[in-house]
Formats: C-alpha cells, sequence, structure tokens
C-alpha cells in the first residue's frame, strides 16, 4: 500500500492500544516495542517509521529519513528542544497538554486550601502533642472565598485553575504572552473543563504588567512553560511586588523562581506562604536551604501524577492520530519559536 503509515509505539502499552490504532485507517500498520533507547529498536524499523508514540526514546535525524510526527507523553518539552531530532524542524512534535489540567488544578488548591486552613499547623501542633488555648486565633482561616487569585500562565492549567476558582468565589486574575487572543489555542482538553473562550479571567494582564497583578493576589499560581523569557521571572524584585502575605504555587516548573529570594521573603515574613513542586535541582539536594525555610511545603515533583497516567496520553495520540490520517492540524503542536 503505497500510502501506508508506520507507526512505531516506544511506551508499555497493551495489545488494545494497537488495535486501536489500526482501526482508525487500513492504512496504518503499528508497531509495538516498548524501549529505553533509540538503539533498542532494529534499524530498518526506524528507516520505515513515520509516526513515533513516546515517552522519550528519539532517534537522530538520519536514523528515521521518513518519520514526520512524534508525539510525546509528557506536557513539558524543553528537554527536548535541542534534540538533534528537531535541528532542522522538519519533524512535528506534539505534547499531552491539557492532560494534566485536572489533577494539577486540584493540586493547586490543595495547596491553597491548606494555606487559607491553617493546615500546616495544624501538623506541626499535632506532632507536638499542643492543643492550643486560643485555637480561634491560631486557625483563623483565609476564606478563598472573595480572594484573589493570580495565574500566571493561561494554558490547559491556568484555565483549569481558574474554572475551579470561579465556583470557590475568587476574583480570577491572568498573566499570559498574548492577552489580545484570550481563546484557548489547538490544545487537547477533557470535556467541561478549562475556559476555552477565555471569559472566566476577571483581568489578563501581559508579561509587562506582572508587577501590577502579583499587588493584587491574595494567592499566586505558576502554570507557565520554562523558557528563556520566563527564567527567574520572579527574582528578588517581583517578590517584592507581591501583595504582603501572599501564598505563591509553583507548579511549573524549577527555575522560574529565584529560590534564595523566595527563602528570604518568607523568612522575613513578607509572603505568607509558598508551596513548590518544582526546582532548579531535582532531585532537591539534601543541603538545600529550601527544606527548613518557613511556610515552605515541598512536593517531589508529582503535581502532573494521576492514576491511568498512559491511557490518558494514549487518548491524546488517539485524538491526533485520527487527525493526522485526515490531514487535519494536531493538537499540541510546540511552536519552536516560543519553546514550547
Amino acid at each position: 500500500m503505497e500510502d501506508r503509515v508506520n507507526v512505531l509505539i516506544t511506551i508499555k502499552a497493551g495489545e488494545a492500544l494497537v488495535r486501536q490504532v489500526e482501526d482508525l485507517s487500513p492504512r496504518v500498520k503499528v508497531r509495538l516495542q516498548p524501549a529505553h533507547a533509540a538503539a533498542e529498536i532494529p534499524p530498518d524499523v526506524w528507516d520505515e517509521v513515520q509516526v513515533l508514540f513516546t515517552s522519550g526514546v528519539l532517534p537522530d535525524r538520519e536514523m528515521a529519513p521518513s518519520l514526520r510526527w512524534v508525539q510525546v507523553t509528557s506536557a513539558g518539552i524543553d528537554h527536548l528542544l535541542n534534540h538533534p531530532l528537531f535541528e532542522d524542524r522538519t519533524v512535528t512534535l506534539t505534547t499531552t497538554s491539557g492532560m494534566h489540567a485536572v489533577t494539577m488544578a486540584e493540586y493547586a488548591f490543595g495547596f491553597m486550601l491548606a494555606f487559607a486552613h491553617r493546615i500546616p499547623t495544624m501538623m506541626a501542633r499535632q506532632t507536638a502533642h499542643d492543643w492550643p488555648r486560643d485555637a480561634g486565633q491560631v486557625y483563623q482561616p483565609r476564606l478563598l472565598r472573595d480572594s484573589t487569585l493570580g495565574i500566571i500562565g493561561y494554558g490547559s492549567i491556568g484555565r483549569e485553575i481558574a474554572r475551579l476558582a470561579r465556583a470557590f468565589g475568587m476574583t480570577v486574575l491572568a498573566a499570559k504572552r498574548d492577552v489580545m487572543h484570550p481563546a484557548a489555542a489547538a490544545e487537547y482538553a477533557l470535556p467541561g473543563t478549562g475556559d476555552p473562550d477565555g471569559s472566566l479571567a476577571h483581568r489578563l494582564y501581559p508579561a509587562q504588567a506582572l508587577k501590577s497583578m502579583l499587588h493584587e493576589c491574595d494567592f499566586v499560581v505558576l502554570a507557565t512553560p520554562r523558557t528563556a523569557e520566563t527564567q527567574r521571572m520572579l527574582d528578588a524584585e517581583t517578590l517584592a511586588a507581591m501583595k504582603p502575605g501572599a501564598v505563591l504555587i509553583n507548579l511549573a516548573r524549577g527555575g522560574l523562581v529565584d529560590e534564595k529570594a523566595l527563602i528570604k521573603a518568607l523568612e522575613s515574613g513578607a509572603l505568607g506562604g509558598a508551596a513548590l513542586d518544582v526546582f532548579e535541582a531535582e532531585p532537591l539536594p539534601e543541603d538545600s536551604p529550601l527544606w527548613d525555610a518557613p511556610r515552605l511545603i515541598i512536593s517531589p515533583h508529582i503535581a502532573g501524577v494521576m492514576p491511568d497516567y498512559m491511557a490518558h496520553a494514549a487518548e491524546v495520540f488517539l485524538a491526533n492520530m485520527a487527525r493526522f490520517l485526515e490531514g487535519e492540524d494536531l493538537l499540541n503542536v510546540v511552536n519552536w519559536a516560543r519553546g514550547y
């Protein structure tokens, strides 16, 4: 068959996925070969493959001359931008952006509720077997209702956070790269989630007005990709612009926050708290001063973890595979100029 589409899947998946892909069209031929490195795949397979579904097993360009499209199982691709496969920009790369929106939005609210209702203090008092006499004062909550939430990065995760925030009765502010186009891009999204037309944010801010937004926010969530423009975007000066007592949550990427400046802001009491799921160095070194910073919750880069992760990633791949076969635009295509 002249127009046969050869698909290689290198993740651990069952034959059911193979059948689902092949059922999309008689043109499709699928090879399922879980692997950890490109060298584990026979050269003759690389020579013919046109579509690759993988967690990160990538060939050099000369190994796979027919390769046209790679679907990865992750949303972040900053670690892939300089891979030799993509040097000439002729291979399309798509992500699973949107797949993690629900679990990461819930994670963000877990942190917000923890700080709002003094749960870290409760746990510390429990460890000390301490029932405070002035419990009403010690555990005086900061209600999410009527609080202001700032979301930095208004992609699939930021939009789902906004949807939940409106249900909590919060004022939602969002900073995004292009405020002139509030509608969602061509991204994968679960039905009933997110903010497709960009109507849920009360106000949108361009990157240049970030400090103005931060000054208004009781809670700030970072949900933006790591690029040259966003690296250490929250430095000492920007952190100083935050509302006194505000809580910062970073679920995006390490390197977006100046960690030394954050520690100083926590130690001085300028910030009411922070929660970090990502760090400049991972795993976080045992001697990192972040471990002992006051009012800081640390989690080990798990905000995007969910049950049946690969099954959800396969759903994104299947949606894109159907589009690929029909010659339609793919979802979650990486924009090389933007870096995500």
